[in-house]
């Protein structure tokens, strides 16, 4: 596209004066505009499929990146995924998350002082001060600790309470989770399904031409 000169014209109509010097649209058919048209469309595709290949594979490469660090650090999520970890330490992480922290009467006084110190360390070590369950975890957790030489029954009604609290927190926090992923999901299966008819429509734009 070229502009004309404006010739001494007002600035304001002379602005809308451009022309296709090298075809004139007049001088072309319907299927040279086809291909103009075609060409064009093709470019913007391949612009769009570019970007979400390149989002795709960045994304792709970050998580199994973050995945290997986590790992290799024996570090384990919520769905405690790491089949490396040691089966001692998953037993409590999944206490932690999905069960239901306590004592065996069958346990020593040393040995339940022990897994009661363990519960805690585990447990704060996995949540920073900001953390929403935090609180109400250490408090369940340190009523634990404090009544390890009560019977399981008379410790567990004494904490019942606090336990409830932190198990509704921790629900809550699972369910966030789940939400996050599956909103996730959802915007890469769009995103997918957009670029698959984009692969589909530059497919027939270049078969025509």
């Amino acid at each position: 596209l070229f502009r004309r000169p404006c010739h001494g014209r007002a600035v304001t109509g002379c602005a809308a004066d451009f022309v296709l010097e090298a075809m004139p649209p007049s001088d072309m058919t319907a299927a040279e505009r086809y291909a103009v048209y075609s060409k064009k469309e093709v470019e913007g595709i391949e612009s769009e499929l570019k970007d979400w290949f390149l989002q795709r594979r960045f994304a792709m490469e970050r998580g199994v990146a973050m995945k290997k660090a986590l790992d290799g650090s024996n570090f384990t999520g919520l769905s405690i995924a790491n089949p490396a970890v040691p089966e001692a330490q998953k037993a409590l992480w999944s206490d932690l998350v999905q069960g239901k922290p306590e004592l065996e009467d069958s346990l020593s006084t040393n040995a339940k002082q022990m897994k009661a110190d363990m519960y805690l360390k585990t447990f704060k070590d996995a949540t920073d001060y900001d953390h929403p369950c935090r609180v109400p975890g250490s408090e369940y957790l340190q009523c634990v600790q404090s009544g390890l030489k009560d019977a399981s029954a008379s410790r567990q009604a004494k904490c019942v309470g606090l336990f409830g609290t932190f198990d509704a927190c921790r629900k809550t926090v699972l369910q966030q989770q789940a939400q996050a992923l599956e909103t996730s999901l959802v915007k890469q299966d769009i995103a997918d399904r957009r670029a698959k008819a984009l692969f589909e429509r530059r497919s027939i734009l270049l078969g025509a031409q």
